[in-house]
């Protein structure tokens, strides 16, 4: 393996604000850089645009979000586009990670533009927090507080999505060789980024530029909730199985959540700058459905698996659910007949779409909800029942969207009701919300299908650029349990 001295002149060098060019990040010692970036309005309107890339790759049409959609039995579809079908292909597969593979860009472009929006955060933290470059308009506390929050965000999805990463902040020594780190390690380093963001604007006064971050209004208080929701989500959502899911410190989760928000976290549409291709794509007629996973967890009478004779006839009432869940109705729209290619798979097949996102297709100007103030709340519930509050887990959830929106009777202060209940809310009420959410749920319950990769490799690309052995997951490549799923709903 080549030095990391080698590698981090390519892996860490400003590239472009397109997530296509080769990944790359700056030498943060270099004197033209400090001479470059020294003028606080630059500085600023770095940081400006911060989370607006974020949003963007992580909403991406070819990112990883629709692949790990289908993995997760959350959606379906045998479209071959950006890895659906790959993903969803039963029984699961190995994954390719060599550049050639024809969907390699839902890792590549994904790994390549985080890693260039953790430059950038970098870039602003180093002026401000290491050069001491103050903005002229009072604003520095704002800056570093959006940079820190950058810095762990981006940091976290890498946790969440690789086995491993480099873990490089603004205080890295660029000239000494630094090791990729195990996704534990990278989720830590995450978590530390958002804290110095939570403490930062909870001891400011300021709001978030509505150009900074479109729709309603985030004050300093309620920016310090969305950084203490983010890192209760990912010492969630970190964990592999069920026995890292155990051993999950749920004392930190709980105290992430309750600090954590008390509105929906969505940015506004505009359709120029701000839009959201996953979400698009997962509904827009012909192309991704509900996979029947989900209609059966509302709908127990309805087969999880479409039939194999592909026909709705052999569904029970044709395919049209019955649920005591008010949002079969409200978020969910029946289809009496499937657009997919029958010779792919009928399991690929469903009988239904999601509906709740339909203003969105219609307008292409409303709120992209990407964190719920209710998956907030299961993360309370799912903490305070590991810390052995039932009755805490059990009121939470019955003051949540479970009862407010489904009207489903109230869950009682027993731990495999929580559990259960808990589950089914991140599949029904979450779905479509954040990136990845009903992968990373699937994957810590061990019910990924067998088989599943748990996360991804470095992307191959990279792997070549850094003279690393390829290597890869899925289908019986990996450890076991590990880096694929050994487990699965429907064994």
């Amino acid at each position: 393996m080549k030095s990391l001295r080698y590698i981090l002149i390519v892996l860490i060098t400003v590239i472009s604000m397109t997530a296509c060019e080769d990944l790359v990040v700056e030498n943060l010692n270099d004197p033209d850089f400090d001479t470059a970036f020294s003028n606080p309005n630059d500085i600023k309107g770095v940081t400006g645009g911060l989370l607006n890339r974020w949003f963007q790759i992580n909403q991406e049409y070819d990112g990883p979000g629709l692949a790990l959609w289908t993995a997760s039995d959350a959606g379906t579809c045998s479209w071959g586009n950006v890895g659906m079908r790959d993903f969803g292909n039963e029984p699961r597969k190995e994954f390719d990670n060599k550049p050639s593979y024809s969907n390699a860009v839902i890792t590549e472009d994904y790994y390549n533009t985080l890693y260039s929006i953790l430059s950038q955060s970098n870039d602003v933290l180093a002026q401000t927090i290491n050069n001491g470059v103050e903005m002229e308009d009072g604003t520095t506390d704002m800056v570093n507080a959006m940079a820190y929050f950058m810095q762990g965000l981006t940091l976290g999805y890498l946790g969440l999505i690789y086995d491993q990463a480099f873990i490089i902040t603004h205080e890295t020594d660029l000239t000494v060789e630094i090791p990729a780190s195990p996704y534990q390690d990278v989720l830590a380093a995450a978590i530390a980024s958002l804290d110095k963001s939570i403490a930062l604007s909870n001891s400011a006064s300021f709001t978030i530029p509505s150009d900074w971050l479109p729709g309603e209004a985030w004050t300093s208080a309620e920016f310090a909730q969305l950084a203490n929701s983010y890192a209760a989500r990912f010492l969630v959502y970190g964990a592999r199985n069920k026995s890292e899911n155990n051993a999950t410190d749920w004392g930190k989760v709980y105290n992430y959540a309750k600090n954590g928000i008390q509105k929906d976290f969505a940015p506004l549409a505009d359709d120029i700058t701000w839009y959201s291709l996953y979400q698009t794509y997962s509904v827009y007629g012909g192309w991704g459905q509900v996979d029947m996973y989900v209609i059966n967890l509302m709908d127990p009478n309805m087969p999880a698996t479409f039939p194999t004779s592909g026909l709705f006839t052999d569904l029970p009432n044709d395919g049209m659910a019955t649920s005591v869940d008010a949002r079969l109705e409200t978020d969910f729209e029946y289809l009496s007949s499937c657009p997919f290619r029958a010779e792919r798979g009928y399991y690929h097949f469903s009988s239904y779409r999601y509906a709740r996102l339909d203003t969105y297709l219609e307008t292409w100007t409303e709120p992209m909800p990407i964190f719920y103030k209710a998956e907030n709340d299961y993360f309370i519930a799912e903490a305070a029942a590991h810390n052995g509050n039932l009755t805490e887990a059990a009121a939470v959830l019955n003051a949540s969207a479970r009862v407010l929106r489904g009207n489903l009777p109230e869950v009682a202060a027993d731990a495999n009701k929580i559990y259960e209940a808990i589950h089914y809310e991140r599949m029904v009420e979450l779905m479509l919300s954040g990136m990845g959410v009903q992968f990373f749920e699937m994957r810590k319950e061990d019910l990924l299908q067998s088989g599943t990769i748990l996360h991804f490799p470095i992307p191959g690309s990279q792997l070549d650029v850094m003279q690393m052995d390829y290597y890869t997951f899925g289908a019986g490549t990996g450890v076991a349990g590990e880096d694929y799923s050994n487990g699965g709903w429907n064994k």
